[in-house]
């Protein structure tokens, strides 16, 4: 399970040291790889292989005929690229996932259950500003749905 975050920086070739608290939670059946994606928001969605091969199990089963389905699916898998950790426990982000999140030097990671988030800490921090409702107001008016868990 991912959980905290992490602050890291980025290399001159795009790399990053891949944080050991996050690192220890990948399985050895991931096989050090992870997929990174296009998320919400302008963030980066990060899942470890083996959590990988779930998320695509589900997609299978989207209804292509669907025209929202097919966007969402064409979306997201256009951008999906399997990153290696390497020897040094560094992971290489392509270019296209780092314009598209306007990642400059540092990357906020964040634990999300199954998956990572990857941010630039400004566009987080702008995301943050822009919510309607503080944290205690959306804990309120999830507390039947989280007491149900």
């Amino acid at each position: 399970m991912f959980q905290g975050h992490s602050i890291c920086t980025l290399d001159s070739k795009s790399r990053i040291v891949f944080p050991s608290k996050f690192r220890k939670n990948i399985t050895p059946s991931a096989n050090n790889k992870i997929k990174i994606t296009r998320g919400m928001d302008k963030c980066l969605l990060v899942y470890p292989q083996d959590a990988w091969e779930l998320i695509e199990g589900k997609l299978k089963k989207l209804n292509i005929l669907d025209p929202k389905k097919r966007f969402f699916l064409r979306q997201f898998m256009m951008y999906a690229e399997e990153c290696e950790i390497d020897s040094q426990n560094r992971i290489l982000i392509p270019s296209h996932l780092i314009n598209y999140a306007e990642i400059k030097n540092e990357i906020l990671i964040i634990g999300l259950i199954d998956k990572l988030e990857m941010w630039s800490p400004e566009v987080k921090a702008d995301y943050d500003k822009k919510q309607e409702y503080s944290y205690e107001e959306v804990a309120k008016m999830l507390s039947d749905e989280l007491n149900e868990l």
